[in-house]
């Protein structure tokens, strides 16, 4: 399957502006050119499902609530790729994770990120892992509140979705779980009823793009259609050394040494990120 399109850029010029203006701290909605791609459709997301590990397809509930559990499916039977294929009338929420690791995905991936990667070598340096996942969602689903410890732009391929974006910082965010999510892997945050008001709700429809940065709290709920989305995402130095300073950070809060807010872009927390990798030769982390 040929999975380029020679001549046929996925951002226009403009949008790269756009993305140039808003990263890495803010987010912000771009136009993309990526929703007639054929790795896209549901039918090539179908296959992509059966030829991943399965633990690197999640199939969850699609009536989660913000501040609860997004729990697995461990009612489903039918396998994967038919749920995929019928996912207007499954109730399910589908991840495939890690399709970069498919060699036709990670061809297309590289290629989607060699035109942003001007952008974002210019402000954030060389990215470092990239790392890609489609999200396959019933209509109605909502992902409930959490954050992503990286750099995303969330591509809207089929249907729509209300995506809310927070500051990364109390309250939304508190310090322990960040700290926590650098030692044992756990986004998902805690809710309150008024952060409902203090979002920023960004409406995406197929070509819409949003630009996700590192960190900030969501919730994602997807419209009356199926949704298909894509997630491009990557590290930075600067990112990768902020979270071994976040995982270090209760160890050296307990000597007066830790950080008593995490690092805000361009600060850099070398010493603390050096103590971090002292810690696991030690064994202490």
């Amino acid at each position: 399957m040929c999975v380029d399109r020679p001549g046929r850029a996925f951002f226009e010029p403009s949008e790269l502006d756009r993305l140039s203006g808003a990263y890495p701290l803010a987010p912000t909605v771009l136009r993309h050119a990526l929703t007639d791609h054929p790795l896209l459709t549901l039918p090539a997301l179908a296959d992509a499902a059966g030829e991943l590990p399965a633990g690197h397809v999640e199939r969850r509930i699609a009536n989660a609530v913000n501040g609860g559990e997004f729990a697995m499916d461990g009612t489903a039977r039918a396998p994967v790729a038919d749920t995929i294929r019928a996912i207007g009338t499954n109730g399910n929420w589908i991840m495939l994770r890690f399709v970069q690791n498919i060699p036709r995905y990670r061809e297309f991936l590289h290629a989607l990120m060699a035109e942003i990667e001007g952008v974002v070598g210019a402000k954030t340096g060389p990215w470092r892992t990239l790392k890609a996942f489609v999200f396959i969602s019933a209509p109605g689903t909502l992902t409930p509140f959490h954050f992503d410890a990286e750099y995303n732009i969330l591509f809207q391929i089929a249907g729509d979705k209300d995506f809310a974006t927070y500051p990364p910082e109390p309250p939304f965010l508190p310090l322990d779980r960040r700290e926590a999510h650098h030692r044992d892997g756990d986004n998902m945050l805690p809710w309150r009823p008024e952060y409902e008001a203090r979002a920023i709700v960004h409406r995406l429809a197929p070509g819409d793009a949003l630009y996700v940065p590192h960190a900030a709290p969501h919730w994602v709920r997807a419209g009356s259609r199926p949704s298909v989305s894509l997630s491009l995402t990557w590290q930075s130095d600067w990112s990768l050394a902020t979270g071994e300073a976040l995982a270090v950070n209760p160890l050296l809060r307990a000597v007066g040494l830790g950080l008593s807010r995490p690092p805000v872009w361009p600060q850099r927390p070398a010493l603390h990120a050096l103590a971090a990798r002292a810690a696991r030769r030690a064994g202490l982390l």
